[in-house]
């Protein structure tokens, strides 16, 4: 049986999921919040000519010579990423694996397209807050207590813990999501990533899955061997 395969079985199996997921699934969707890229020039060159601002998280976090140069780029950035949006395959596919299971999802992604492909909002938890919070300046809603209730409703069973592109040395997500691989008799530990930022401790390697390679194709193939 090949490590896809197996992914494809334990998930069928699991009882819940849950889902980490970072700056690699957007930018298997074709947004990336820290690159200088064609997208970026497209929508933002003015910006990056007259400012020197190389990607979004700069532009986010820009000291602008006025509020309203401040208000237009985040307004663009609203526009483009989150009101022109429409769900990628990538998160087609990611919804059908997750179709009919319960889930909980913690990701850093500020994009809302969790939310926007149909997932349940009150089941994600934006650990950083979204670009709407960056744009009206209102706090962050914080869903610790829903993860935890989750968490305690799925104690001692199968859940499945599927991590999508987060970095090897995230502390925010990937540390948390391998402990809590540690701790729980049942769980298995499915991370999917380009192979230099693939990373499975020797603690956790016996119920752990590394599927590598681009996360759009590898989520396309598990949705096809899932019954």
């Amino acid at each position: 049986m090949t490590p896809i395969q197996k992914a494809a079985e334990t998930i069928a199996c699991a009882d819940a999921l849950l889902i980490g997921a970072s700056n690699g699934l957007s930018i298997s969707e074709g947004y990336h919040i820290f690159a200088d890229n064609e997208m970026f020039r497209r929508q933002f060159g003015d910006f990056q000519q007259k400012y020197g601002i190389r990607n979004v998280i700069e532009g986010c976090f820009y000291h602008y010579p006025t509020m309203n140069d401040r208000q237009e780029f985040l307004d663009r950035l609203m526009r483009y990423w989150v009101k022109d949006y429409r769900p990628s395959q990538v998160m087609k596919d990611l919804r059908s694996i997750v179709s009919g299971k319960d889930y909980f999802i913690l990701t850093s992604n500020a994009d809302t397209h969790l939310e926007l492909s149909g997932f349940d909002a009150e089941r994600i938890f934006e650990i950083e807050g979204t670009f709407e919070n960056i744009v009206m300046n209102i706090p962050v809603q914080d869903k610790s207590r829903v993860a935890n209730a989750f968490l305690d409703r799925y104690h001692g069973k199968r859940l499945v813990i599927l991590e999508l592109g987060i970095g090897k040395r995230n502390r925010m997500i990937k540390l948390p999501l391998m402990q809590l691989a540690a701790d729980e008799p049942h769980a298995t530990y499915i991370t999917l990533n380009l192979a230099l930022e693939l990373y499975i401790p020797d603690a956790i390697a016996h119920k752990s899955i590394g599927l590598e390679g681009d996360i759009a194709v590898t989520l396309g193939e598990l949705k096809r061997l899932l019954p």
